[in-house]
C-alpha cells in the first residue's frame, strides 16, 4: 500500500470507528467522569465505595488504558471525536480561505496542556467539599448530551452552554483542543503508567534527514527525537504511524508499517464488546 493510501486507509478507519461509538456509547467518558466523583464523594463523607454502573465502566476504561494507552481517547470518545470533526472542517475552511492552517506557538500548547490537571484537582476539591452540585452549573458535558440526542431546550442551561460554545469555538482553532488543556478524564488517563508496548517511538537513523512529518501530523505536538518514546500525552491516533514516509514508527518494538490499522480495529472491537454487550453488568 502506498503511503497516500495508507494515510486515507487510516482516517477512514478511524472515522468509521469513531461513528460507531459516537453513535452506539456516546456515554463512555461522562459514565467514567461520574465515576470520579462518586469515588470522591464517597471518600470525603466516608462512606464505602459501591461497584456503581459508572464505577464499573471507569475501571474498565482505566484498565484497557493501562494495557494500550489511550486508545480509548483518539478513537472511542465522543467528545474528543466532535473535537476532530470540527477542526477538520475548520482547517479545510482555512485552507481554500488563507491557504494554510493557522498555527499556535508549541510552548504555549506545551504549557496549557497542564491545564486539564488544575480541572481535575478542582473537581476533586469541590467534590471533597461537597459544594461541586454549585459549579456543575458549568458543566459542559450536559449539554453536549442535550444536543446530540436533538433535544435543544437549554432552559436554564445558559452558563454551561456558553462553556460548551466556547469549547466548541476552541476546537475549531486548535486540533483536540478540549482533549490537551481541559479534559479531566485526560488528566486522570495521562497519569496511568505507561507499558513499553503501547509506546509509539522511531530510531533517528531511520529516518529521513531533515523529515518531520510525524511531529507535524501530531495532534498532541508530541515530539518523537532520537530514540523518543511517546508520553502519555499521546492520544493513539496513529496518525504518526500513518503518514511516516518510510514506515519508521514503532509501537514498542514492532514496527507499525501496515498494521496500524488492524491494530485499530481489534482494540475497538474489544471495548466496544466489554462496554456495550455489558459482560460485566448493566452499564
Amino acid at each position: 500500500m502506498s503511503g497516500k493510501n495508507r494515510v486515507n486507509a487510516a482516517a477512514l478507519a478511524r472515522f468509521v470507528i469513531q461513528i460507531i461509538f459516537f453513535i452506539f456509547l456516546p456515554a463512555l467518558f461522562s459514565s467514567a467522569f461520574n465515576g470520579i466523583k462518586y469515588i470522591v464523594n464517597q471518600i470525603s463523607g466516608g462512606e464505602m465505595i459501591g461497584w456503581t454502573p459508572f464505577v464499573e465502566i471507569l475501571a474498565v476504561l482505566l484498565f484497557f488504558t493501562f494495557l494500550f494507552g489511550r486508545f480509548f481517547c483518539g478513537y472511542a470518545c465522543a467528545f474528543g471525536s466532535l473535537g476532530d470533526w470540527l477542526f477538520s472542517l475548520s482547517a479545510f475552511a482555512q485552507k481554500k480561505t488563507i491557504g494554510k492552517v493557522l498555527k499556535f506557538p508549541e510552548k504555549a500548547i506545551r504549557i496549557l496542556s497542564y491545564a486539564k490537571y488544575l480541572v481535575l484537582a478542582f473537581v476533586v476539591i469541590f467534590c471533597f467539599a461537597g459544594v461541586y452540585a454549585k459549579a456543575a452549573v458549568l458543566d459542559p458535558w450536559e449539554v453536549f448530551g442535550i444536543f446530540r440526542s436533538g433535544y435543544f431546550n437549554i432552559e436554564g442551561r445558559i452558563p454551561m452552554t456558553i462553556v460548551f460554545v466556547l469549547i466548541l469555538c476552541g476546537m475549531l482553532l486548535i486540533e483536540r483542543f478540549f482533549c490537551m488543556f481541559l479534559c479531566p478524564m485526560g488528566a486522570v488517563f495521562a497519569l496511568l503508567p505507561m507499558l513499553p508496548f503501547t509506546t509509539f517511538n522511531r530510531k533517528k537513523e531511520d529516518c529521513i534527514k531533515g523529515c518531520s512529518i510525524c511531529e507535524k501530523a501530531c495532534p498532541a505536538n508530541i515530539s518523537l527525537g532520537e530514540d523518543a518514546r511517546s508520553t502519555s500525552e499521546c492520544f493513539q491516533c496513529g496518525k504518526c504511524a500513518a503518514k511516516c514516509p518510510k514506515g519508521n514508527i514503532r509501537l514498542g518494538i514492532r514496527k507499525l508499517a501496515g498494521t496500524e490499522i488492524r491494530l485499530a480495529i481489534v482494540k475497538a472491537a474489544a471495548l466496544f464488546a466489554v462496554c456495550y454487550f455489558r459482560p460485566f453488568g448493566d452499564f
